[in-house]
């Protein structure tokens, strides 16, 4: 039924409805894996929720956490955070807490102490401060580890939003190119977008982050609009999906020649990427459809990703033949 809706365009003439723009904007996300696993088996979210966060990841996002800003009676202001340390060995990740003063002309600032990762063993340490000059180290190196602690059984945003680019895949949407997360999908996929927006209603609940100034930090900024099927729509939609097929070809060109230089001979690896490129074929195909016009600029591009899978397939078949198969 979607093929037959209509909507006003702007100067009050009624055209079909070409598909659905749709934008969303998070919050600080912290949730706990298990809970986001029960809300896609619940709902039927059709992608695979990623591992919880790496031990590096929560150790940055705990420290991260660490903000204080005190007046001091003489009018002083100072901000308490952590920064990056210079790492002196691959297991060990250290973050210095620092104390900054706020001054008319620069601002001055002081080391208070270390905070340091065992990623082998997990474990935090607090070292360079003195008990005597502020007590309040400890009390931010608690936080922090209390936090560390959580954090390694949830996902953080990078993962959920990871979780989405991918089902936004699903709907052949094309990423619109403004700041932040936006997204036109076609018509034919539009109406899977309710189920993006109930997973949206059931995640924000499960947050455990709690921002310092008390913003609702369980709230999932979404919305969706209709896009109107006529000719300044179909122009602005084949602009931006030239610059999200260039962006997504220069991708696969870039792993392809990866995979080239490598000498990669899998078979497997080369069914998938073949898989991929008949992917964006088919996409460009329904876009050119839908668009109503021949998305030839970008036949260029094709032919010259579709020579790279040639040329990784030949290193499929001379391996085959020399018996050296992956």
């Amino acid at each position: 039924m979607s093929k037959f809706m209509i909507i006003n365009t702007e100067n009050g003439e009624q055209s079909e409805i070409m598909g659905k723009y749709m934008y969303y904007s998070f919050p600080r996300l912290i949730v706990k894996r298990a809970r986001v696993q029960e809300i896609c088996d619940a709902i039927g979210f059709p992608v695979k929720v990623p591992d919880k966060a790496s031990v590096t990841d929560a150790f940055k996002s705990a420290t991260s956490n660490i903000y204080d800003r005190i007046q001091e009676e003489n009018s002083d202001v100072l901000k308490i955070y952590c920064r990056d340390n210079k790492r002196c060995d691959d297991n060990i990740l250290s973050r210095e807490l620092v104390e900054e003063t706020l001054l008319d002309s620069t601002n001055s600032y002081k080391k208070l102490a270390n905070i340091t990762l065992d990623k082998e063993q997990c474990i935090m340490q607090l070292s360079g401060h003195d008990l005597g000059v502020d007590e309040r180290i400890v009390r931010y190196f608690d936080e922090a580890n209390t936090r560390f602690q959580l954090y390694r059984d949830c996902i953080l945003n990078n993962s959920i939003e990871n979780m989405l680019e991918k089902y936004m895949v699903l709907l052949h949407a094309i990423n619109i190119s403004a700041k932040g997360h936006h997204y036109f999908v076609p018509r034919d996929y539009m109406h899977r977008l309710g189920l993006l927006e109930d997973f949206f209603a059931l995640l924000a609940k499960e947050n455990l982050f709690v921002y310092a100034d008390g913003r609702d930090a369980k709230y999932i900024s979404s919305n969706s609009m209709y896009v109107a099927d006529d000719e300044t729509q179909r122009q602005k939609m084949a602009h931006e999906f030239y610059a999200d097929m260039g962006r997504e070809i220069e991708e696969y060109q870039r792993n392809i020649s990866r995979l080239i230089r490598n000498g990669n001979s899998s078979q497997r690896i080369l069914d998938r990427w073949t898989l991929k490129i008949e992917g964006l074929q088919r996409k460009k195909g329904e876009y050119e459809a839908l668009l109503k016009q021949s998305l030839s600029g970008m036949d260029e591009n094709f032919t010259l990703l579709e020579g790279m899978r040639n040329q990784l397939m030949l290193n499929v078949q001379r391996a085959n033949l020399y018996g050296l198969a992956a």
